[in-house]
Formats: structure tokens, sequence, C-alpha cells
């Protein structure tokens, strides 16, 4: 059970359900949730947020505590810790709510504004957040096929689940667009190879999606891709080609049909 002692204000709701909204049950100890600033409307006052404290109750215990042990503000960014005693609760919230309906609930709106932003989520958001999982399941899955050792780093350590739920929330782009980007990324064309080498993980995909997706749809080349031509590619590459002229450079060669 939960009891917001105090009442947050628009922007400490905000601020906090971006947090919650990151937390998972399997999350590392300790782990630092980052909130980027864009995402919130304005700065929180942290000295008066921070003296809020939060009643929870379980079975016949009750103890007190603040929402966040720490909070480090940077340019861009927060970095926030949470006690590992809130783990459960922030995680069992963010599963049971949408950021719309958290954000409504730390506000202490209408109860009527929260369940009916909370059913919204529902069924379809459970299938939303499933086909997010794998679709960073599939780069993964991709990169491991080229780098047998891959372990995807995230910019700052961000969730990289976080950022794409993010990005398509922002976009209206949906998760299935990400799998054609992602194939062509991890195919033979040779113009792909040159992508790959800075495409290392969510992050890099999101900010380069147009790129891969324009190369996905118009791209019509059959390629034969060998550790040689990867090795003529590179050498071109090397001496400052662009890309269509070192596609003609290995058609000529017989690298390219």
């Amino acid at each position: 059970m939960y009891a917001f002692i105090q009442k947050l204000d628009k922007n400490e709701a905000k601020f906090l359900a971006q947090l919650v909204s990151q937390v998972e049950m399997q999350d590392a100890k300790f782990k630092c949730y980052i909130i980027n600033k864009i995402d919130s409307a304005s700065e929180p006052d942290f000295s008066r947020f921070l003296s809020k404290t939060l009643e929870i109750k379980e079975d016949d215990c009750i103890f007190y505590t603040s929402y966040f042990t720490t909070l480090e503000v940077q340019k861009d960014f927060y970095r926030v810790h949470i006690s590992e005693k809130l783990k459960p609760y922030f995680a069992k919230l963010n599963k049971n709510y949408d950021i719309d309906a958290l954000e409504a609930l730390f506000a202490q709106e209408n109860k009527n504004i929260v369940v009916k932003k909370t059913k919204e989520l529902d069924a379809k958001g459970n299938e939303f957040n499933l086909k997010i999982k794998r679709v960073v399941a599939f780069f993964d899955h991709e990169r491991k096929k080229l780098q047998r050792n891959y372990v995807r780093k995230e910019h700052r350590n961000m969730d990289a689940e976080y950022m794409l739920r993010l990005h398509l929330k922002e976009t209206n782009r949906t998760p299935e667009m990400f799998y054609d980007a992602i194939r062509w990324l991890f195919s033979n064309n040779p113009k792909a190879a040159f992508h790959r080498d800075y495409i290392m993980n969510i992050a890099k995909l999101i900010e380069h999606y147009n790129t891969l997706e324009h190369q996905a749809m118009h791209s019509k080349e059959a390629v034969e891709f060998n550790e040689e031509a990867q090795t003529w590619a590179n050498i071109y590459k090397k001496q400052g080609m662009q890309d269509d002229e070192i596609i003609e450079k290995l058609r000529e060669a017989g690298f390219v049909k």
C-alpha cells in the first residue's frame, strides 16, 4: 500500500514518473537511472522535493523514506539512485501504470483519471512493451552473429528499452519499423558494413534510423560480400571514396552483381 504523505507539484510528479517508468525488479543493485532534461517540462525545486517523504505500509511494518537517495544534476541529464527498499514498490507501479497515469497518481489527481489511463495501457501496452524487448533482443542477436563476445553498452548506461519506448512515443513510429533497418544493417551489403562500425547500440540505432530506413528501402544491390571485398572496401574508404564509388569498384571486381 502506498501513502504519499505530501502532494507533489506538477514538475515533481512528472520527474518521479520519468524515474519510476524505468524501474524493473531485475535491475542491478544500486543502478543509476538517467533522466534527460528534455523529458522534464521544467526542473523541480529539488531542495523542496528532497525534503518530502513517502510512507509505505507493508504487512505490520511501516517505513518512511525519501523518493530517491542521491540526485546528480548534469548539464543535459540527471543521475538518480533510489533505495533498494523502494525498488519493488516502484517496479510494481511501473508494471501497473503507464507514465501518464503515474504522473496523475503522484500529483494526486482524480482517481477516475488514473483508472482510465491505466485501463488504456492494459493488454495493448503489455504487447507494445514486449515488441520493444524483441527489437532490442533482435539487434543483440544479429550483432552477436558477427561479434561472438559482443556486450551492448549504452551511452551513460541508459536503458535501451526505455530509450526506444520514448522515441516511438515521440515519433509515432512502430517497433516493426526497426526490423527492416536492423536487417539491412547486418546484411551483406558493403554499405551496411560502414554503418556497423559506429552503430554499436540502441541509442545509435535510433539516432541513425532515417539513414538505415532509406538504405533498407532503396538498396537494390545484390552483393556477394566476403572477407576480400571487405578489405578492399576498407581501403577505398580510407582513400576518401564515397559509398557509390566503392560499390562501383567492387562491382568491377566482381563482388557486386
